[in-house]
């Protein structure tokens, strides 16, 4: 028997014990991954979290060790964090992706807690909306690898999206976590595939269709109306930037719109969207009309950076970014917030794999 044919056989085997690594010798391995319930800050005053995106489970995972050293409270997965696109009803690609992710966890011994939203390759289909005809398979697979409690709210209701409220020393910091794959209505092509700002898909302005669909906004609106003291949304896709065709908010601009103005009327003059999905780290700033600061930092990718595909004009040429603050970064990158209750702050920054600082904001409220 041949390396290849072993090896095919090992991973099928492994395949079929469904959420527990398969070993070498092909033994079982429990591994169970924290959430945020188990938090326990290190400093009362302080909370440092780690997000970022795009796993490709095949890859090394070298950043985790920056990770690691960085110390973080909790860390948040912005989608992608397999890749198992699926054609058919039986999963077997995603399930076989979140048998080696799992793997891959606990062999990097991770032991912090963990939030996620899923993005495409973790949904199951390659920019993938509302019309994925295994979505609520894929979200059982996804509920199961991330092992969300019986009584979470995701599991009693269609989609994915969530909130999370942190006391740091009586300041209240509200996560708002979206699900922009389960009611997202299709996208629009391009009418000239490949050329700058219409890449793959362009603007729909037909107001009538959704990224988050009704139930969602409706639960949205609740939340971002709450007097909190720090507020973070966390977007799988990119939500700012104008400036690329692409997958983003920007391809239903009254959907953008109509967050925008969401925002401008909440409590406080700044908010952080955190998201992923580009293979590409950014920092974009948006001013609302009635003064509030928009701030959004894009890390993307875990492992899987554009150095990695074949395309060597998406590598040599900047995208055009009429929000966005300095350069795209292209290499490994994963993001860090230290929230800090005493001046009521967040420090932003994108970080390469060895952990030095490579963009950073700072915002006050």
């Amino acid at each position: 028997m041949n390396r290849y044919l072993s090896s095919f056989l090992f991973l099928n085997f492994c395949a079929t014990f469904f959420f527990e690594a398969c070993t070498e010798n092909n033994t079982n391995v429990s591994f169970q991954l924290k959430n945020s319930n188990q938090l326990q800050l290190k400093d009362s005053n302080q909370m440092k979290i780690g997000f970022g995106s795009c796993i490709n489970q095949h890859k090394s995972l070298p950043i985790f060790e920056s990770i690691k050293k960085d110390s973080f409270d909790l860390f948040f997965m912005l989608g992608d964090n397999v890749y198992g696109d699926s054609e058919t009803k039986e999963l077997e690609k995603l399930k076989f992706a979140y048998n080696k992710q799992k793997l891959n966890f606990k062999m990097l011994k991770l032991n912090l807690p963990f939030e996620a939203i899923w993005d495409d390759h973790d949904y199951g289909m390659n920019d993938g909306g509302k019309e994925y005809l295994f979505k609520e398979s894929s979200k059982e697979l996804f509920l199961k690898f991330w092992d969300i409690p019986s009584d979470d709210v995701r599991r009693s209701r269609k989609g994915l999206y969530f909130e999370k409220t942190y006391n740091i020393d009586n300041k209240i910091l509200q996560v708002l976590f979206l699900d922009t794959r389960t009611f997202r209505d299709a996208l629009l092509p391009s009418d000239n595939l490949g050329s700058p700002r219409k890449e793959r898909y362009i603007p729909n302005q037909d107001s009538s269709l959704s990224i988050l669909g009704k139930n969602q906004w409706i639960w949205l609106r609740k939340k971002i109306n709450k007097t909190v003291d720090l507020r973070i949304i966390a977007s799988s896709i990119q939500f700012l930037p104008i400036g690329h065709g692409w997958e983003s908010w920007n391809n239903f601009p009254w959907e953008r719109r109509k967050l925008i103005d969401l925002i401008d009327n909440t409590n406080l003059s700044h908010t952080l969207v955190i998201s992923g999905d580009r293979h590409r780290g950014g920092l974009y700033q948006f001013r609302t009309d009635n003064g509030k600061i928009i701030s959004e930092m894009t890390s993307s990718s875990l492992n899987y950076s554009l150095y990695d595909f074949e395309n060597k004009d998406i590598q040599n040429k900047e995208e055009y970014g009429p929000l966005r603050i300095g350069d795209t970064f292209l290499k490994e990158n994963y993001g860090s917030i230290l929230v800090n209750s005493i001046d009521n702050s967040m420090s932003i920054s994108l970080k390469n794999i060895n952990g030095k600082i490579v963009k950073s904001i700072f915002l006050k409220n």
